[in-house]
């Protein structure tokens, strides 16, 4: 599937230069690489602070995963022209959460069906007012319709990077927290109680992983730094079996992989949140 399909292609430089930027400007650090799946979809679902933890998963994923990153997104941010190119940019799907048409839904299958990543956030809207809003059930019924596993993350600090209603990003640094994948569980029950017992499970799990994102904001995290460059080792290793070089994606990971890696083992003081910083003239693809 193409991600920028009735949009347009950002040059693969630029993209992965904001990569970079994101990483090492506004990533405090990422726990539980090891969570990602290094093949076949999933469905990644995210508590939702600010736009820009569009970017933040995009780079984390695709460092881990080397492939796009789709978001079902709110119909309505997609009527000015500016901001649907934005939003169509970094794999935004227009979806009506009230009346979702066909297409939006055909879309979202044509993803997973594809072995690619679809990130969705279950409480619907960006939420700053403390711990979890409500889950809808939208991902965790394609989650038991299709089988696909479940992914976990939360995100603490992303509403100090851009805050609802600016557009600058702030000098801060957000702490990305990937938890255990988890399933529909099998037997004989309907549908709707599959997706119920899914969706607690999940939002029992991202209120841990809230929680431990909290406790490690700000702090060096050597052991994480090591299991991102494990797994940047890990690209370098598939490719020498191919008996081959890295390709330009390889190394691209790569890169982003260990830029993550030094964000996670620094030290970040948190400045105030009225320093904006200039972001690039693009976002990421």
């Amino acid at each position: 599937m193409d991600p920028h399909k009735g949009s347009f292609k950002i040059n693969d430089t630029l993209s992965t230069s904001f990569r970079h930027w994101v990483a090492r400007n506004h990533v405090d650090g990422v726990e539980g690489i090891g969570h990602i799946p290094a093949e076949g979809p999933f469905i990644v679902v995210s508590n939702h602070l600010s736009f820009f933890d569009h970017y933040l998963l995009e780079t984390v994923l695709y460092g881990a995963r080397g492939e796009h990153v789709y978001f079902p997104a709110k119909a309505a941010n997609f009527n000015h022209p500016v901001k649907r190119l934005v939003r169509l940019s970094v794999g935004c799907i227009p979806l009506d959460s009230d009346k979702p048409d066909r297409n939006a839904l055909a879309a979202m299958t044509e993803v997973l069906d594809g072995g690619d990543v679809l990130c969705m956030y279950p409480e619907g809207t960006r939420w700053t007012g403390g711990g979890l809003a409500p889950f809808n059930d939208g991902p965790f019924y394609f989650a038991v319709r299709t089988g696909i596993p479940v992914v976990p993350v939360m995100i603490h600090g992303a509403d100090r990077i851009l805050p609802k209603g600016e557009v600058v990003p702030h000098r801060a640094t957000a702490r990305l927290v990937f938890g255990a994948r988890l399933t529909s569980a099998p037997g004989g029950r309907a549908r709707s109680a599959q997706i119920a017992d899914l969706r607690g499970r999940a939002r029992a799990r991202m209120e841990q992983l809230g929680e431990r994102a909290r406790r490690t904001y700000g702090r060096p995290d050597e052991e994480s730094a090591r299991l991102i460059r494990r797994r940047a080792d890990e690209i370098a290793v598939a490719a020498c079996v191919r008996g081959h070089g890295l390709d330009r994606t390889e190394r691209r990971r790569i890169a982003v992989l260990h830029s993550l890696a030094r964000a996670s083992a620094a030290l970040r003081p948190q400045p105030a949140l009225d320093a904006p910083a200039p972001a690039p003239a693009a976002a990421t693809g």
